[in-house]
């Protein structure tokens, strides 16, 4: 059974300059993971989401405790990605960050802090 999924996001500076936007979209699943990323992490810690077909995602959304750069992500081979703020990816973009997200590799290279990690996926199944 599909539900409705809201979002909205905003943004600006003092000039004026800003985004505000918001929708919904209808999907047939949403699944979160989270993980704590330990400081100055000698390795990569892989998270294995299990998802072949990023196709099927109408969503992805990774959120930091940390957003320096010190942590970064890895999908499939691709290059890494410093998180310097939220990941948001939505419908076609999704494929632009990952051709599959079987597994994520995430460091953190902050010598002092731990960073909290939160991923948000929906799915379309059809």
């Amino acid at each position: 059974m599909s539900q409705k999924f809201s979002w909205s996001f905003s943004g600006g500076a003092p000039s004026g300059a800003g985004v505000n936007n918001s929708g919904s979209a209808e999907i047939d699943a949403i699944t979160s993971a989270a993980v704590t990323l330990v400081k100055a992490m000698p390795a990569d810690r892989d998270l294995a989401l299990q998802i072949d077909d990023v196709e099927k995602l109408a969503f992805f959304i990774m959120t930091s405790s940390l957003n320096d750069g010190s942590v970064d992500v890895k999908a499939d081979g691709a290059t890494r990605t410093k998180l310097t703020g939220p990941l948001i990816l939505y419908g076609e973009a999704i494929a632009l960050f990952a051709g599959d997200l079987q597994t994520l590799s995430l460091r953190n290279s902050s010598a002092t802090d731990a960073a909290e990690i939160t991923i948000l996926l929906g799915f379309k199944l059809d």
